[in-house]
């Protein structure tokens, strides 16, 4: 009769190793539900916590938004129409007094003081003289004279601090001053130019309405 001890009645090596995983994981399982493993496998603290309050989330489902960079405006300085043979400078008063605005407009076109500047989003107002004296002595109130020749699609160009913004037309009108108005908005892009209509009547305005096409360096 073999030995209960004989090599052939031993248990194989493996199993006892086996055996010996298993019983490590079903301690460190059963060690870690009370709380005896303070940390992970990784080495990071255990966290038992079973609530967490929404307001320690991130904010989930929208998008940040993102804010536009602050645009600065450009004065206007200069006004270019080559389809009439316009090139004026172009100043830019702080007042809105109409007796003020008269004088300055003896030596060319302005800008009106709460439009928009160029490259800024809204309406940049430029406003100038137009005479059909047989005399004028003061060139700059036949500023505008051929302001009503300008057809839909001719470009305007207006300059400021080395750069040029281009305009093209998209509407000549002649309003009523009594009736009409100019909107100052600030949206979109764009350019209005307004000049008397001496022609028609004392109140009668012309008014060029053109918008954006781009803008480049000098």
């Amino acid at each position: 009769m073999q030995s209960m001890n004989s090599p052939e009645n031993k248990p194989p090596f493996r199993v006892f190793f086996a055996a010996s995983i298993v019983v490590f994981f079903l301690s460190l399982s059963a060690a870690d539900s009370v709380g005896f493993v303070p940390y992970y496998i990784d080495g990071t603290e255990s966290d038992r916590d079973e609530a967490v309050s929404l307001s320690n989330l991130p904010e989930l489902g929208e998008e940040p938004i993102e804010e536009e960079p602050e645009i600065v405006g450009v004065m206007p300085e200069r006004l270019r129409i080559s389809a009439i043979d316009l090139d004026l400078p172009v100043s830019n008063p702080q007042t809105r007094d109409i007796e003020t605005l008269d004088t300055i407009l003896q030596k060319g076109p302005a800008r009106f003081v709460d439009s928009a500047k160029l490259g800024e989003k809204g309406n940049v107002l430029i406003f100038g003289h137009s005479s059909h004296l047989p005399v004028v002595h003061n060139q700059m109130y036949k500023a505008f004279n051929r302001i009503p020749e300008l057809k839909e699609g001719d470009t305007i160009e207006v300059e400021g601090e080395g750069k040029v913004f281009s305009y093209r037309v998209t509407a000549l009108k002649s309003v009523d001053a009594e009736d009409g108005i100019i909107d100052l908005s600030k949206t979109g892009n764009r350019l209005t130019i307004v000049t008397c209509d001496t022609l028609t009547s004392k109140s009668a305005r012309f008014v060029v309405e053109a918008e954006l096409v781009g803008s480049y360096e000098l």
